[in-house]
């Protein structure tokens, strides 16, 4: 690894730490806002997609991949933890992975869930690997899922995507995002999905 290499590593390293930290505030709009959010028709297409964002891709590209860049507990970002009630501090099963067609990126999309222990109705979701979640909730029974919410963010702000954005000039690039909370036997879930440039720019 060359020295350049090192320090981008090292740049990259300390922004996912800053994220990670939660300190910055996160907006999140109702629906009804979502041209706030999101500046052209086809941005606003893809986050209001009411059904499965995975089918909507793999439409456009059958050979759609899944890469894992974490899977553990750990603490969840600020505005994840109130939206799901959760103590500062507490811990959730956090699942961030990227989407992929081909060597483009296209979402970034970060699963939280607490109190994820044997009894819990998700519990199962520790063994996905690289298949992706649309696929397993929208084939559930009695599956509640609340509004959308929409934010917008530089990419740096999401933890552990930085590291994979190849250009650096990424880095400061909205990344257009939409949340929900899945319930099942009254457990909650927390998906959120970030739409990246090599979607919303192609």
């Amino acid at each position: 690894m060359s020295a350049a290499e090192r320090i981008a590593k090292l740049k990259a390293l300390l922004r996912e730490k800053q994220s990670a930290s939660s300190i910055q505030p996160q907006f999140w709009k109702p629906s009804g806002l979502i041209a706030r959010v999101a500046p052209t028709q086809k941005i606003r297409s893809w986050l209001s997609t009411p059904t499965s964002l995975t089918a909507r891709m793999r439409s456009l590209c059958p050979d759609l991949e899944v890469e894992i860049l974490s899977e553990r507990y750990e603490v969840p970002l600020l505005s994840e933890a109130a939206k799901l009630l959760m103590e500062r501090n507490q811990e959730a099963w956090v699942r961030c992975v990227l989407l992929k067609c081909g060597q483009n990126n296209w979402v970034y999309a970060r699963t939280v869930i607490p109190r994820l222990d044997a009894l819990n109705p998700w519990h199962e979701l520790q063994q996905l690997g690289t298949q992706p979640l649309g696929e397993i909730l929208f084939e559930l029974p009695n599956l509640e899922r609340s509004p959308f919410e929409f934010s917008k963010d530089s990419l740096s702000y999401w933890p552990r995507l930085s590291e994979k954005l190849a250009n650096p000039k990424l880095h400061n690039k909205p990344g257009f995002a939409r949340r929900s909370v899945f319930v099942r036997q009254n457990a909650p879930l927390l998906l959120t999905e970030v739409f990246l440039p090599g979607l919303t720019e192609t």
